[in-house]
């Protein structure tokens, strides 16, 4: 269920806002839906890779490949589709980071109710 809306609200937020939304959304999402440390950091990270994955690669696609290739010759990458991993891979781990942050805030905050 985490899984499904941090790809859903991800994936529609990045069309609008600035890259960094991918971490605001998979925290308060964890707040509010959290189970489990684990849980909330794997959804987190593979709603986020799959997003980014699949954006990436339909920007190479679409470009035919040039926009991408240039990208990975600045960066002295040896071929775009490694470029395109790291990048997913990079963002799956800050929105990981920030749903296991907004799980243990979750945690913290939580009052026992005797």
């Amino acid at each position: 269920m985490i899984f499904f809306l941090i790809l859903i609200i991800c994936a529609i937020l990045q069309f609008f806002l600035p890259w960094w939304i991918i971490m605001v959304a998979p925290f308060i999402i964890a707040i509010w839906k959290g189970e489990r440390a684990g849980k909330s950091f794997l959804a987190g990270f593979a709603a986020v890779f799959i997003t980014w994955l699949c954006y990436s690669l339909f920007i190479h696609f679409s470009t035919g490949g040039i926009l991408t290739g240039k990208v990975a010759e600045m960066l002295t990458v040896k071929s775009p589709m490694v470029l395109i991993l790291v990048t997913s891979i990079v963002g799956g781990l800050a929105a990981g980071t920030a749903a296991l942050t907004g799980y243990f805030c979750k945690v913290a905050l939580k009052t026992d109710k005797k």
